[in-house]
């Protein structure tokens, strides 16, 4: 079945979302070429406000270096936007070909102004990344899609499920956390763009998106290379873990660049707070993070078991005050995971009864240490999930492999509802389809599989 949307004509498929389907048409009335953006089938009413939201928010903006919306309506039972098509491409090409640092501080300058502009109107884009930033022939930064975009005093019903929004390699500390956030999250995924259009590679990577988020939470900002030193600064000050160490607004950054390009800044030292702490999380200004930090400095004990103290109260808090999101059930399994390693390497060498005759680590060891390095499923024949199966084989109806498998279904449950908050419902179908395999009987699976956005 051809689609058709009156006054338009349908060119070709551009790309395919999780909400919407876009395409190149043409306008006949003008015989212009146009995107028109499709709103996929819901019955989720707040999908549909979002995308009314977006259409509306573009609408309110005046900027030569945002989107231009032509036309907002309704065919059928889908939303549609129509907006300008732009030939140039997106970022995310032009960092693949190679960026000279001139380049990419000229973007960052560009949208760093485009942020300057939203924030003033109280508008968040919450979604800043590669994909989302185009570009015209002429070479001029575009930015688009603010499908996610919040205006911080009319929106709050459009984010009542309280879920975090944003791409897992570009998100906000505090986004992954499901805090409220301002216009400094936004500078932070900018901080991220900014390194990989410098680098070639993303500062933050791992085998799943949930190791993504982690490193966003955990790891220390990457050093740049000799040759690019000189943006280490900025670097630092765009993504710093604690929103309060990073520039104030895009004005001071857009303030600090000019006076980096005439020569000057001059750099200071790095704050230790903008990367990792010694309790593994810099950014942690809530209840679960005091907590963490008061256990750690009062407690003598070895650092696994100050891990591991801290790891239960954390988990204790979070189902108390029943905030325990996928974010934060990650964020003790990777505490549990590096208490397990200290305590391990602390503990007296015994011969394990899980050994094999020829020496070699038996199944569920092999199953324990794929679950310290979060490798649930994947790869192949080196996950736990496989470990598991195989020590059933050997032994059926062993409690650890039977308990780590319902485990690691409960796991892939937490990654569906995460994707779903993301509106990623391709990737909430794959991890759905993947818990079902693990343990078809699992109530929550079960329960998602029944959600109408994963049939």
């Amino acid at each position: 079945m051809t689609l058709r949307i009156p006054g338009y004509r349908i060119t070709r498929p551009l790309a395919e979302g999780g909400m919407a389907s876009v395409y190149l048409a043409v306008q006949e009335s003008l015989d212009r070429p146009v995107v028109l953006k499709l709103l996929k089938k819901f019955t989720d009413v707040y999908q549909s406000a979002r995308f009314v939201n977006e259409g509306r928010i573009i609408a309110s903006l005046n900027h030569h270096n945002i989107i231009t919306i032509y036309d907002i309506g309704v065919f059928g039972e889908r939303h549609y936007l129509s907006m300008e098509y732009l030939e140039g491409g997106n970022l995310e090409d032009r960092i693949l070909e190679g960026m000279t640092p001139a380049a990419a501080l000229d973007v960052v300058e560009v949208i760093g102004g485009c942020l300057d502009f939203v924030h003033r109107k109280n508008i968040i884009h919450r979604d800043i990344k590669p994909a989302n930033i185009l570009f015209h022939s002429d070479g001029t930064p575009i930015l688009t899609d603010f499908g996610v975009a919040k205006q911080q005093s009319t929106d709050s019903r459009l984010t009542k499920d309280g879920t975090a929004l944003g791409s897992p390699y570009y998100i906000s500390p505090e986004q992954a956390e499901n805090r409220q956030v301002d216009g400094r999250a936004d500078i932070y995924s900018l901080g991220i763009i900014l390194y990989e259009m410098l680098t070639g590679k993303k500062p933050f990577e791992g085998e799943s998106d949930i190791q993504i988020i982690i490193s966003h939470l955990s790891d220390p900002i990457p050093s740049l290379p000799p040759e690019l030193e000189r943006y280490q600064e900025l670097l630092d000050r765009m993504i710093a873990k604690n929103p309060d160490e990073r520039f104030s607004s895009a004005a001071d950054m857009l303030e600090y660049i000019s006076a980096f390009r005439q020569g000057g800044c001059r750099p200071r030292p790095k704050s230790i707070s903008a990367g990792i702490k010694d309790t593994g999380y810099a950014y942690d200004t809530s209840l679960l993070g005091n907590t963490f930090r008061w256990i750690l400095g009062h407690h003598q004990e070895s650092g696994g078991m100050r891990i591991a103290v801290a790891m239960s109260v954390l988990l204790l808090i979070a189902l108390v005050s029943l905030k325990a999101t996928p974010v934060i059930m990650a964020k003790a399994q990777h505490l549990f995971a590096a208490s397990d390693q200290e305590m391990t390497a602390q503990a007296p060498v015994v011969q394990s009864r899980d050994a094999s005759p020829a020496g070699h680590p038996g199944y569920l060891v092999q199953a324990r240490q794929a679950l310290r390095k979060l490798r649930y499923t994947k790869p192949e024949k080196d996950n736990a999930y496989y470990y598991y199966r195989m020590a059933l084989k050997e032994a059926p109806g062993n409690e650890e492999a039977l308990q780590g498998i319902a485990r690691i279904a409960e796991i892939q449950a937490d990654l569906v509802e995460w994707a779903v908050g993301l509106h990623e419902y391709s990737k909430a179908k794959e991890y759905l389809e993947t818990g079902l395999k693990i343990d078809p009987h699992n109530r929550r699976l079960l329960e998602l599989a029944e959600n109408g956005r994963l049939r």
